[in-house]
């Protein structure tokens, strides 16, 4: 069994540690170690009866090695979990953590390291998926669509088939994306948004159907 650190002490970092409950539920995998925030306003995390230390970020990497450890994300902020990446997938061990109730043909699905899958998520099949991706509560992605690294995307998001997405992307919540629509990089979809034309970068986009409004920054 390894020992796993969960980036983050917010909500989405509760949310991961269930995730990995019910992971362990089906086969005992992980055991929780902690969590790492960048600074520290706590020292400690109580989920139920169970106290879970605080690690300081920069102290637990300069202490740490690799060995028999493994990283799990819980932060739902591309930029964030493009600094991981940048700073640590090639270093550490980042298993795909999916919940037991995903539905998917996964021998034709490809997936990276790191892609956080939670309860209810359909994916269908022919897909390929990056690193450090957050798929949350009932997400659904159709056939043939590509994902890049560290987009977050969130609960009730429909993806359609033939879909391209690029990297540090953010889905609102319940939004559509169109079959065969292309999503650039570092753009924000908003909550409830139609998107059926392409976008590429650094916009947000909002509406039904979604329109460009301004600059993500």
């Amino acid at each position: 069994m390894k020992t796993i650190y969960i980036f983050g002490t917010g909500g989405f970092a509760k949310e991961v540690y269930f995730l990995i409950h019910e992971i362990n539920k089906k086969k005992p995998t992980f055991k929780v170690g902690g969590f790492i925030d960048i600074k520290p306003t706590i020292q400690e995390i109580n989920i139920g009866v169970n106290k879970f230390e605080v690690f300081e970020e920069q102290t637990f990497f300069k202490n740490s090695t690799s060995e028999n450890k493994c990283l799990a994300i819980g932060i739902g902020n591309p930029k964030i979990l493009n600094s991981i990446k940048d700073k640590y997938l090639s270093r550490y061990e980042f298993p795909n953590l999916i919940h037991p109730s995903v539905i998917g043909l996964f021998e034709t699905i490809k997936m990276g390291e790191g892609n956080i899958v939670t309860a209810g998520c359909i994916f269908t099949l022919d897909i390929l998926i990056g690193s450090l991706n957050i798929f949350n509560l009932h997400t659904t992605l159709g056939h043939d669509s590509t994902i890049g690294d560290c987009n977050v995307i969130n609960p009730g998001v429909n993806i359609s088939g033939g879909v391209v997405i690029g990297n540090n992307n953010l889905l609102g919540t319940n939004s559509t994306i169109l079959q065969y629509i292309k999503i650039g990089n570092n753009n924000l979809i908003g909550a409830g948004a139609m998107l059926n034309t392409n976008i590429e970068n650094n916009k947000v986009a909002v509406g039904l159907p979604a329109k460009e409004i301004k600059e993500n920054k």
